[in-house]
């Protein structure tokens, strides 16, 4: 679902350090909001802080959400913003090294297909040549 990005609520949140947030409003830039962030049926914000002041760094008008039903459950809404945080972890330098290898090999002219593309077509050319003989 998508609503005006100033219709989410913000209370008061566990987290305060943002951390970079430039960062985070670049890759979301390039690849879209990959994660729409969580609110409850009232528009309160649950999980997706970060997210939501990137895309608020963007100049978005719009994002992207999802409703969770929490009622006025204040247990259920803190554990979401909890479990939001602890389950995730950050890529470790060794996997971010392959990730920046992988790309470069996506990257990277593939050099055999077009050697193998020039043989045939040389061949293809000899074979024309030799048939007029």
């Amino acid at each position: 679902m998508i609503i005006p990005i100033d219709d989410v609520k913000i209370n008061n949140r566990i987290r305060q350090d943002l951390g970079d947030i430039d960062t985070l409003a670049q890759s979301i830039e390039k690849m879209g909001l990959i994660h729409p962030v969580i609110i409850s049926e009232k528009y309160e914000l649950l999980s997706g802080y970060r997210r939501l002041q990137a895309c608020k760094k963007l100049g978005w008008d719009t994002i992207q959400v999802k409703i969770v039903t929490i009622g006025d459950d204040d247990l259920k809404k803190i554990d979401w913003e909890y479990h939001e945080n602890i389950g995730r972890k950050d890529l470790s330098v060794d996997e971010t090294k392959r990730y920046v290898a992988k790309r470069e090999s996506f990257m990277a002219p593939k050099y055999k297909s077009v050697w193998s593309k020039l043989v045939a077509f040389f061949r293809r050319i000899l074979f024309f040549w030799r048939k007029k003989d």
